[in-house]
């Protein structure tokens, strides 16, 4: 498999506050500021090897995935997911990570709740950690014949290893290999620092396996692994002396399966290793029980001896440790630190040899053809929720949509009078109609489709350049090949055109149909380059261009597509638009029957009532069938189907894409809330480009006066918007509270607010960020309620809420009517300033209450803190710092116990100001 790779960096940690800071590097869909996260003590605490029960190392992993991803990263991942799918590849999330106490963690068992499994498990998921060097990755080696060294050190101070039953197994899974000549095992017993030296000299082997014992003291930050001396006792090499001896006969592969009942872990060992630039090291976070150590080596040579990448070869053996082991310290035990982009370590793949016949890249796109879908996607299920749908597979749940028969009749007309947008959401079908259609046209004309999304990160000469490469390879067998023009010298929209014009005069047919899938890819200037030059080969072409007029350009896009399309200035206004509808109750019947093939039963009742969740929203309406084929029913009841909703609220990423637009877009989102929070009815027009933004989006049906575009989308954005409905509070306007069904929707709100708030140092921003933070944080407690006027007169000096009759703490009376809350930044102001500012503010406002923000290096210590917090002349001060508020939102915690406590705490400790 290949795969894209998703970069998230991990360092910066502070051991005193327990946070960290995080970034995603690069993702197929873009990176992302740096952020702090913080982390609990007890799960710095949980890494070595640990009782651990299901449903604790489930919970372990979902708090690790917490952990490091806030709303926005989280976002990236599942639209990188989407996007690896979609071009039928695999995700590599890369650890890059810079501390020490965070790579003591068990990063190997984060848990995705929204697919439910461990993402080692997930079959298009790679999770690896990777070292940044200032070096490239090491260049493959090219070898007819693979040497295995497998050096056993089984010192007899140390606990007994089977490793005879090991070099065992290894010969029975690669027997075959080894039968042709393809592969040899080279045995290094009982070996010694110069017998291992000897072997590397003599043998240069391409993958070293050790079998052996391991340790690693933390005091000194030293690893070393423990070879036998003559008499057969424990003789320790330091890692760095290892990473000499690899570095200097050269393998590109060194597995570490070494077990060590004692104590310590593999950090600083694999990465000396691949310091010393081996391509890949799979290595041992803790000791792993022999049984599952050696099916996890069966399997992962055997998936080696296939010609898989290295990502899968651990995948593989992983599977095999949890087969025999239950225990997931067995199982998530194995660690790969892998530098080879590809994940392969060969030019030569061994796949030749073992006759298995599997190409070494799965799906890809045929040659002047549209992509064919990895087959493992939904594997043995009837409806699939992943990629565009194919008629050789998926023919039965294909629905014949107007908007194909429409573009197919455009394409069809007897000369290229405009050029096509089809335009629609995400995930509505537009690929599967551009697939269709290719399958209908390319017995007539020259088709090539070609996914712009490859291109997210190229710049305007390297986009120009990879769709004239693309396009020669595409067609190059409708023309003799000598004659084929060349890419190279494609770098702008003038010799694009000339290109194209020399390409059209290479072919025989009298049209050339461009398929341009995932226009929003594009980064802006590469853009505007590209799509003025396509609207200006557009207008030679009717000029009279004999070889431009063949081309017809068809282009499938949401949000920046209509942009593109819309406007007399705009560079693709010379295109048809059609807008994809969503099924009609006929259609969503007709795929709700599909389960009757599995003997389910299908009332109408059920087809109501999932066209009323999903309004024949294509992706909606799949994923909701998929869940409940998933979930073995006998037939289509309406609680089933209620409880499958209710999982596609908690987490569905086409749900989760839509909330995230939002974000980005504060116009829509406040129109939106007028529509759905205030009850507004305005009448739909693309004309108002808002509206048209929240069509493209998905938010909205074009209908009249406009809606939420489905009941499912209803459910998940009232309460979003009912906490996210305009980002700083406007005079006169109460914000609207949370829906009480969903009060876990704030927190995720709040969280997003607060990473948003905080610069790269950690430190609490100024002005509006943190203004908003502010608001969605303290809305959170129930009796309190923004003032009409939100901001404290004067600006600067906070926000003011109001203390309702509603509240039932004594504490909260006694300070009634209000509460201050202010930001400090105590690295730049004296903590007795800070407290004098808060106490005269709260005076003049007739305040007695203030919570007093603080965030970053400045942040005092907790003890330190605590005596900050009191009575100041009437006025009780709360020194509030994220390093205690992080926990509460991560938890989902009790905010307003929290600050009960607080209130008891600073009531006890009165004072008066430093003079």
């Amino acid at each position: 498999m290949e795969y894209l790779s998703f970069d998230l960096r991990l360092g910066e940690f502070d051991p005193a506050s327990c946070t960290l800071v995080a970034e995603v590097l690069h993702s197929p869909v873009g990176e992302s500021e740096r952020y702090r996260v913080q982390m609990s003590p007890d799960l710095l605490a949980s890494g070595g090897r640990v009782d651990r029960t299901p449903d604790g190392v489930i919970m372990l992993g979902k708090r690790l995935l917490r952990s490091v991803f806030t709303r926005d990263s989280l976002m990236l991942w599942y639209e990188s997911c989407q996007v690896a799918r979609e071009r039928n590849r695999g995700l590599r999330l890369r650890l890059h990570i810079d501390s020490l106490e965070l790579i003591k963690l068990p990063w190997e068992l984060m848990y995705d709740p929204q697919k439910g499994e461990f993402l080692v498990f997930d079959p298009m998921i790679s999770l690896v950690r990777y070292l940044r060097l200032h070096a490239p990755p090491p260049p493959l080696r090219e070898r007819g014949s693979v040497k295995i060294l497998v050096v056993v050190a089984a010192p007899e101070d140390q606990p007994p290893l089977d490793w005879r039953h090991e070099l065992t197994m290894l010969a029975d899974a690669l027997e075959e290999l080894i039968d042709l000549g393809k592969v040899q095992i080279i045995p290094c017993l009982h070996a010694t620092h110069e017998a291992l030296h000897m072997a590397l000299l003599e043998h240069s082997p391409d993958v070293v396996h050790f079998v052996g014992h391991a340790h690693y003291e933390h005091a000194h930050k030293r690893g070393w692994i423990s070879l036998e001396s003559k008499q057969h006792k424990t003789a320790p090499v330091e890692a760095h002396e290892v990473a000499r001896m690899f570095r200097r006969y050269g393998g590109n592969l060194v597995v570490l399966n070494a077990c060590d009942t004692a104590n310590g872990d593999w950090a600083g060992l694999a990465p000396a290793l691949v310091r010393a630039e081996v391509p890949a090291v799979v290595a041992m976070q803790w000791p792993v029980e022999d049984r599952a150590a050696i099916r996890f080596a069966r399997l992962f040579y055997r998936a080696l001896a296939m010609g898989r990448t290295v990502d899968e070869c651990v995948a593989e053996g992983r599977i095999g440790a949890s087969a025999a082991s239950a225990d997931p310290n067995d199982w998530a035990a194995p660690v790969l630190f892998l530098r080879s982009n590809s994940g392969r370590l060969w030019r030569e793949d061994l796949v030749e040899a073992s006759g298995d016949g599997e190409s070494a890249e799965t799906g890809g796109t045929m040659r002047g053809g549209p992509p064919t879908p990895h087959r493992g996607r939904d594997e043995g299920f009837l409806f699939p929720t992943r990629g565009p749908l194919l008629p050789e597979d998926e023919g039965r749940l294909l629905i014949d949509r107007p908007e194909l028969r429409r573009v197919r009749r455009l394409a069809l007309q007897p000369s290229v009078s405009q050029y096509i947008a089809l335009l629609s959401a995400r995930q509505t079908g537009k690929t599967t109609i551009i697939l269709s259609l290719w399958r209908d046209l390319a017995g007539r004309y020259a088709c090539v489709f070609v996914d712009l999304s490859v291109l997210r990160a190229q710049d305007t000469p390297g986009c120009f350049r990879f769709l004239a490469f693309h396009l020669v390879n595409a067609l190059s067998e409708r023309m003799d090949p000598d004659e084929a023009p060349s890419a190279q010298g494609v770098t702008d929209g003038a010799s694009f055109a000339r290109f194209l014009r020399e390409l059209a005069s290479r072919l025989d047919v009298p049209r050339i149909v461009v398929m341009l899938d995932e226009v929003g890819a594009l980064r802006p200037a590469a853009s505007d380059a590209v799509f003025n030059a396509l609207r200006a080969v557009f207008t030679q072409g009717r000029g009279g261009d004999a070889a431009l007029a063949r081309y017809l350009f068809i282009f499938s896009g949401a949000v920046d597509l209509y942009t593109l399309t819309a406007g007399a200035n705009s560079p693709l206004n010379i295109c048809e638009k059609v807008y994809l509808r969503d099924f009609g109750r006929p259609e969503v019947g007709r795929l709700l029957h599909e389960f009757e093939r599995l003997d389910i039963s299908v009332p109408d009742t059920a087809v109501d009532q999932v066209y009323a969740l999903t309004n024949g929203h294509p992706y909606l309406t799949m994923r909701l069938c998929a869940l409940l084929e998933r979930a073995n029913v006998t037939e289509l009841s309406a609680r089933d189907i209620e409880a499958a909703a209710e999982e596609m609220l908690v987490d569905d990423d086409n749900i989760h894409h839509v909330i995230h637009q939002l974000d980005q877009r504060p116009a829509e989102r406040a129109r939106l809330r007028s529509i759905l929070i205030d009850g507004r009815e305005l009448p739909f027009t693309r004309n108002d480009p808002v509206l048209a933004s929240l069509e493209m989006v998905g938010a909205v049906q074009p209908s009249q006066p406009c809606r939420v575009r489905n009941q499912l989308y209803e459910r998940a954005l009232r309460p979003y918007l009912g906490s996210h409905g305009a980002d700083v509070p406007t005079a006169g306007e109460s914000p609207r509270r949370r829906a009480a069904d969903d009060p876990a929707a704030a927190f995720v709100g709040v969280e997003t607010l607060r990473a948003r708030a905080l610069d790269g140092k950690g430190n609490l921003q100024g002005g509006q960020r943190w203004e908003t933070y502010a608001a969605a944080l303290f809305s959170l407690v129930p009796c309190l309620t923004l003032y009409p006027d939100a901001r404290a007169r004067q600006g600067r000096m906070g926000i003011l809420f109001a203390i309702g009759d509603e509240a039932r703490d004594a504490l909260w009376h006694k300070h009634k009517s209000g509460l201050l809350v202010q930001r400090a930044d105590l690295a730049a102001q004296h903590a007795n300033e800070m407290l004098g500012e808060a106490v005269d503010r709260a005076k003049e406002l007739g305040i007695r209450l203030v919570a007093v923000l603080t965030a970053g290096p400045g942040v005092p210590s907790p003890k330190h803190r605590s005596s900050l917090s009191g009575v100041y002349d009437g006025v009780t001060v709360l020194v509030l710092d994220d390093i205690s508020l992080a926990p509460i939102l991560e938890t989902r915690g009790d905010l307003e116990g929290y600050l009960l406590h607080r209130i008891a705490s600073a009531q006890h400790n009165r004072t008066r100001l430093a003079q």
